[in-house]
């Protein structure tokens, strides 16, 4: 946090190995609504709260296949029962065994199995184990689609980006965009909201 506050600032998230950090409150016994903003006009003792360890995304991208795991995060988007949640280590689709009923922008913790399908990670035979307010993450900014295009690892699947210049250029049979950035680099998007 600033060392010299001034005008309003997200807290940051503090570590305590082997659990998650749930959130900063102004009461002892973690009651009330979480405080996510303060400013420099703030009064009081903030209580961070800290439960069961839940891996980070990346954690669990690393885990072996066949793992049953949980994992947390901000939905970015929702088709039909796939989630795609992210961290601030990466995002993921969380596949549910019900049509969810989380929101975009929504946090949730979900419990199922880390396979590999299709080439990337994802979380299958998910359930929904929590859902609370949560923020979207910032884009991850990037200078051309180069980047993208060359990403095997699926290293950046599920997460929030932007490219400057981007422009739709044409669309296939099932309606899925082909975009062009700034320096004529193209890509075909499939599940992808564009803003």
């Amino acid at each position: 946090n600033p060392t010299e506050p001034t005008g309003e600032w997200v807290l940051n998230a503090p570590y305590k190995e082997g659990e998650t950090f749930f959130g900063w409150y102004w009461n002892a016994d973690f009651s009330g609504e979480k405080v996510t903003k303060i400013d420099a006009t703030s009064n009081g003792t903030l209580y961070a709260k800290f439960g069961e360890y839940i891996p980070t995304v990346a954690e669990v991208k690393a885990m072996a296949d066949d793992t049953e795991t949980k994992v947390a995060g901000v939905v970015n988007f929702i088709s039909g029962k796939n989630v795609y949640i992210q961290d601030a280590t990466g995002g993921i689709l969380v596949y549910t065994t019900e049509t969810p009923t989380c929101k975009v922008g929504e946090r949730i913790v979900a419990k199922g199995l880390k396979v590999i399908y299709g080439g990337a990670p994802e979380v299958k035979n998910a359930v929904v184990e929590a859902t609370e307010a949560g923020e979207l993450a910032a884009p991850v900014a990037f200078e051309s689609l180069a980047t993208l295009v060359a990403d095997t690892e699926f290293k950046h699947f599920a997460t929030r980006i932007t490219v400057p210049g981007l422009r739709i250029v044409s669309y296939d049979s099932y309606n899925n965009p082909t975009v062009e950035d700034a320096l004529g680099n193209k890509a075909a998007c499939y599940k992808m909201v564009l803003d």
